[in-house]
């Protein structure tokens, strides 16, 4: 039977950075790595969201993107 076995973890902001010049948003992203596995919602938010401060652009969106390897 196969299973889902976790390898890493990152947390992922997205940014408004702007308008082109015909007027479609900008996008940027910066990822943050080694975050656990188990971390609360709420505490991921709060990490992203200092984090985002560093930023001056507008945040869109926080992610919790988490990468596993299919085993047998």
């Amino acid at each position: 039977m196969a299973a889902l076995e976790f390898q890493t973890a990152a947390g992922k902001i997205n940014y408004d950075a702007g308008l082109t010049p015909d007027g479609r948003i900008i996008h940027k992203a910066k990822a943050y790595r080694f975050v656990e596995k188990d971390v609360s919602p709420e505490n991921l938010q709060t990490a992203l969201a200092a984090l985002s401060q560093l930023s001056s652009w507008t945040v869109l969106t926080y992610e919790k993107i988490v990468t596993s390897t299919v085993t047998e």
